[in-house]
């Protein structure tokens, strides 16, 4: 089954063996669009998300599959004609429909009805037709428009009126502003924003108004999207702020407490200055060997797994590789070129998948090598086990028989079942190390530009089935194994 992060603007290949029957090969006959900008919906309405061929063609006869992150379950399917709901999303049951009557143009938007907080995220458009297939991303955003601001007075302070503004059942996170009678903000007092069981947020300001000041104004609350907004007018008499003059006695008085408990806490600290002191310095020295123990664990943990006991030079596979990647004349190099190569559709190669095996194998023992990453738009290295699938529909996912990690969209990710592990602080990597231990059902992956691990699969067993290295590669990438 297809990964969740593959391009959404790759030409997949021509199965292979047409190319032993015609001169001239052509790229795929059509590329699926979807809006670059996300598409937004309240909370209980419908949406529509999107999608369609270019050039403009019937979608009758081709499979179209919506998925989120996995390939199956999927959000709604349509093949053969019809809808397939057997692997659907339970979430999404009865919930979606294609729309039917664009799809002699090349339109396969998807309807969802009654939109909840869960369907936000993002989506794959996919397109099969024969063993051409093309897909593209689109992100929903979910929105809800709360209550209107209800303005309610707190209590007296410093000589002025505590004012609060609240509303609740908003999506996403709201915000409050103060406005004068003239519409200049106001600065917040305090702010407070929670999440309800529900998801849906509830939040809080409130300002502090003297006599001096102006004493109309207004409170609006607006989502992060700035697709709602609602607002509320309040206006205080002279009144109110007659009773707030007795609290300018009580906090003199309460300032003068103040300032003899100071001098009194001062006088204390006198008393034990010194032994603050040290007790002080004990910490930070604390505090210096805690940094150096953890700083040698890592240390440790870096030794352990990246440093196996054998190094292996490996050396790709030409019989697995898929039919779009080219290989350098000493097999260290791989290329996507999207242009299918004049090769046999035999057996062990990978179709439709940008996917090529190295020839090392191995049934015992520890092994490194490493992957760099010369020029990439989308990759993933890691091990496979030698009777993993070569045609058709596969996931990649340790229960399919392949431990790896990747780069899609800007997202370094390892490769985990159900969900994928993301790493949003991992930028940039250009050199990857990946280490093996057969027998002891280890697959880890390490940083070699930081010199620090970065994930490992949780211990598996072989079986005694041989294992090889492995990548997929994405449009225009180009990776290179060490040494």
């Amino acid at each position: 089954m297809v990964l969740s992060f593959l391009a959404s603007y790759s030409l997949p290949g021509l199965i292979c063996i047409f190319s032993l029957h015609v001169h001239q090969l052509q790229s795929a006959p059509f590329r699926v669009i979807a809006p670059a900008h996300s598409v937004a919906a309240a909370v209980g309405q419908d949406v529509v998300l999107p999608c369609h061929l270019t050039p403009e063609q019937s979608a009758r006869a081709m499979e179209v599959t919506w998925f989120r992150g996995h390939f199956s379950p999927y959000v709604h399917r349509y093949k053969a004609g019809t809808d397939q709901h057997g692997d659907q999303m339970s979430q999404y049951q009865g919930r979606t429909e294609l729309q039917r009557d664009g799809l002699d143009n090349g339109s396969v938007a998807l309807k969802i009805f009654s939109v909840r907080l869960s369907d936000e995220g993002k989506y794959t458009c996919f397109i099969r037709a024969d063993s051409d297939y093309e897909e593209a991303v689109l992100e929903l955003k979910v929105t809800a428009a709360g209550s209107a601001p209800l303005i309610s007075l707190v209590g007296y302070e410093a000589g002025g009126v505590r004012v609060a503004c609240r509303g609740d059942g908003w999506y996403p996170q709201p915000q409050v502003l103060w406005k004068d009678h003239q519409g200049r903000p106001l600065p917040s007092a305090s702010k407070n924003v929670t999440r309800d069981t529900r998801g849906l947020f509830k939040a809080e300001s409130t300002v502090v108004l003297s006599q001096a000041a102006n004493q109309q104004l207004s409170c609006s609350i607006r989502d992060a999207l700035h697709h709602h907004e609602k607002d509320s007018a309040f206006s205080m008499a002279d009144p109110f702020f007659q009773n707030a003059q007795p609290w300018k006695i009580a906090l003199s008085l309460v300032v003068v407490t103040l300032v003899v408990l100071f001098v009194i806490t001062v006088y204390l600290f006198k008393i034990k200055g010194k032994l603050e002191g040290k007790i002080a310095t004990q910490v930070e020295e604390l505090r210096a060997n805690d940094a150096e123990i953890q700083k040698q664990a890592t240390e440790l943990v870096w030794r352990r797994y990246v440093m196996p006991i054998e190094e292996v030079k490996v050396t790709l596979d030409p019989d697995t590789a898929h039919c779009d990647l080219v290989l350098s004349d000493d097999r260290k190099s791989v290329k996507r070129v999207d242009k299918p190569q004049d090769v046999p559709d035999i057996p062990q190669r990978f179709m439709p998948w940008r996917c090529v095996l190295g020839c090392e194998g191995f049934t015992s023992g520890r092994y490194y090598w490493e992957v760099e990453v010369v020029d990439a738009g989308g990759w993933t290295v890691g091990v496979s086990r030698e009777d993993v699938r070569r045609k058709g529909e596969i996931e990649f996912k340790p229960e399919e028989g392949i431990w790896a990690v990747g780069q899609w969209a800007g997202q370094f990710q390892a490769l985990t079942f159900p969900e994928r592990t993301v790493f949003s602080e991992i930028q940039g990597l250009k050199r990857i190390r990946v280490s093996l231990d057969y027998e002891e059902g280890r697959v880890a992956f390490f940083s070699v530009d930081e010199e620090t691990p970065i994930f490992t699969f949780p211990l598996v067993s072989f079986n005694g089935i041989r294992v090889h290295p492995w990548v997929w590669l994405g449009p225009g990438t180009w990776l290179k194994m060490w040494p």
